[in-house]
């Protein structure tokens, strides 16, 4: 069958659905991925077709309306703020851009994730099933979220596909823990295993981190967008070195690594490195509590320090926390001293790796994408 993947430019949103696009690829389908054109090349290293759609994230950030930082708005308005003018604006371009590759390859699937609501008005149109991804725990007001992009896009004189999307399959990549009860807006509701992504190219990589001196590493990340930070990857790095850990880092794209501050032994830093790589070599993650990054230390059972810093990065914290597998920091709080006594516990208490591994042992038990790709594509033939 052929099968169209759809996603907003951003890796947090495209790289969830990897399992499943692995699952198509052994399903020997025919496979098209589409995103901006910034994804691109991420999307040739799957080894499957790039189809160029919408705008890249940087376009999207920059017609945003006025000078807006989403960061700097009051949390409660963040994410309706986004889904209107980032993801809504942008569901108009890729939906023209899709109606337009459906004229000469038509799929038989459509998976999209949540808020890239371009495919499913593509797939509506031609009369194809279509199915949401989720790209980590339902937030408490996606059917807001959703119908926000869906009025972007009628806005624009396009049908408004969100009626189709709640009415369709949402597969659900959040262990049962981190899920809130019912469906939300979805009335079909389906789990799907998350992962922690694949490993990398650099076959040394591994030896690098085993020969860092500490028994213990910690693994910091800011995700891709909320990275510009220097002084909480600073803050961060400093309360580790009171604990004589290892640091290992990725400081995300266009970061200035000079900004982290003096380099030591213990410290390992790179743009980007795999997480499948890094997280077996860890004792603990500190992050902004990106889904990504939340649900892939989960995967190898490893507590968490959370550091929120917008958008749905709350949400995450808010679904995790009372699992007993997390601390969390808020953005005034985040001191060398807090990070030091934090992690201090996540290391120390074994109650917190205890909870990371239930969620672990969840996990593990969830339907793996072949399972549930295979399902999808029977109710299609029926």
């Amino acid at each position: 069958m052929r099968i169209l993947f759809a996603s907003w430019p951003g890796y947090g949103h495209l790289l969830p659905m990897v399992p499943l696009i692995r699952a198509a690829q052994r399903g020997g389908h025919d496979v098209i991925v589409s995103s901006g054109r910034d994804m691109s090349d991420v999307i040739a290293r799957l080894g499957v077709a790039a189809h160029s759609s919408g705008v890249t994230m940087a376009e999207s950030y920059a017609r945003m309306p006025g000078d807006t930082m989403i960061s700097q708005m009051p949390p409660e308005e963040q994410s309706g703020f986004a889904a209107r003018h980032l993801f809504g604006a942008g569901a108009v371009d890729r939906a023209r851009d899709l109606l337009d590759l459906m004229e000469t390859w038509r799929p038989d699937l459509v998976v999209h994730d949540t808020l890239e609501l371009g495919a499913p008005v593509a797939a509506e149109a031609n009369g194809i099933q279509h199915v949401t991804h989720g790209y980590g725990p339902m937030l408490p007001d996606n059917a807001a979220l959703v119908a926000a992009v869906g009025s972007a896009i009628q806005a624009a004189g396009l049908s408004d596909p969100v009626p189709a999307v709640f009415g369709a399959p949402y597969l659900d990549i959040a262990p049962p823990a981190l899920r809130r009860p019912g469906t939300g807006p979805w009335t079909m509701v389906r789990a799907l295993r998350p992962s922690a992504g694949e490993v990398g190219a650099d076959p040394s990589l591994s030896s690098k981190l085993s020969a860092l001196p500490h028994a213990d590493s910690i693994y910091v990340t800011l995700g891709t967008v909320m990275n510009q930070a220097p002084e909480v990857f600073r803050a961060v790095i400093e309360g580790c070195s009171r604990l004589r850990v290892n640091v290992i880092v990725t400081t995300g794209p266009g970061f200035d690594a000079a900004l982290l501050g003096p380099t030591r032994s213990d410290i390992f830093s790179a743009p980007f490195l795999p997480q499948a790589d890094v997280l077996p070599h860890c004792t603990a993650v500190v992050s902004h509590a990106g889904a990504g990054t939340m649900l892939g230390a989960l995967c190898h059972g490893l507590p968490q320090l959370c550091l929120p810093q917008s958008t749905d990065q709350p949400f995450n914290t808010a679904a995790l926390m009372p699992t007993g597998a997390a601390l969390a920091l808020q953005p005034d709080q985040i001191t060398p001293d807090a990070v030091s006594g934090a992690l201090g516990r996540l290391i120390g208490e074994p109650s917190f790796r205890q909870a990371a591994n239930r969620l672990r042992g969840e996990i593990d038990q969830m339907p793996d994408a072949d399972t549930v790709l295979d399902d999808i594509l029977a109710e299609r033939r029926r």
